[in-house]
């Protein structure tokens, strides 16, 4: 399956996030940056819309505490069908705790709330120009 290679600023960002005013922001945001944002409030959700739109999308923001499916759950199921994908988590625990919580190879970032509007810009932008995730035990580690 390829992914869309248009620069940043252009194409889907799946937010998958249980807050709806976080939801809400990040979404009015991705918009106003070029983006297509892509929102679901739920795991289950947020495995769907993948699914749905798995070759269109360029980067996951994917929340640590999710209702119904995991977290984990959404990024297996990512990394299944598209490797190369960005996926962001974002959470309000701290990194290292979250990253331990979360023992998943393969993560792109991490963003930890309450984040500020130009940390997420370029978290995403560094996200889309690095290219496929590390894989392996040190790719968990962080950055």
């Amino acid at each position: 399956m390829t992914a869309h290679t248009g620069p940043p600023g252009q194409g889907m960002i799946l937010v998958v996030e249980d807050q709806a005013i976080l939801c809400t922001v990040l979404q009015h945001l991705l918009e106003a940056w070029g983006f297509t944002a892509l929102v679901a409030r739920s795991g289950r959700l947020g495995g769907a819309l993948f699914h749905q739109h798995a070759r269109e999308i360029r980067a996951v923001l994917l929340d640590l505490w999710l209702p119904g499916e995991s977290a984990a759950g959404v990024f297996d199921a990512v990394r299944r069908l598209r490797p190369d994908l960005p996926v962001i988590l974002m959470s309000g625990i701290p990194e290292a705790i979250a990253r331990e919580e979360f023992a998943r190879a393969g993560l792109t970032a991490f963003l930890q709330k309450p984040f500020d509007i130009p940390v997420l810009l370029k978290t995403l932008h560094e996200a889309l120009e690095a290219g496929p995730p590390a894989q392996g035990p040190e790719a968990s580690r962080g950055s």
